[in-house]
């Protein structure tokens, strides 16, 4: 098994809300803030949000619409 280490920094907020969530003292030892950011990771890491389904009208150019307004550029000219 291949195992790699990332450094993140977090804000002082996400900090205070992850006390909240696990009951850990705001001056917990950064191991026990690691440990709880890895639970998230963990626990939470792998749902995915549903896919949006999109249906994808095909847009023509307006022809004629265009055409008028080459016509009042050349016009113009």
């Amino acid at each position: 098994m291949n195992y790699e280490s990332r450094r993140i920094t977090i804000s002082y907020l996400a900090v205070i809300e992850l006390c909240k969530m696990f009951d850990l003292p705001q001056d917990a030892p950064t191991q026990a803030l690691s440990a709880g950011v890895e639970k998230l990771i963990f626990q939470h890491g792998n749902v995915q949000a549903s896919p949006k389904v999109e249906t994808a009208q095909s847009m023509q150019p307006n022809k004629s619409a265009l055409s008028a307004m080459v016509t009042n550029f050349k016009g113009a000219a």
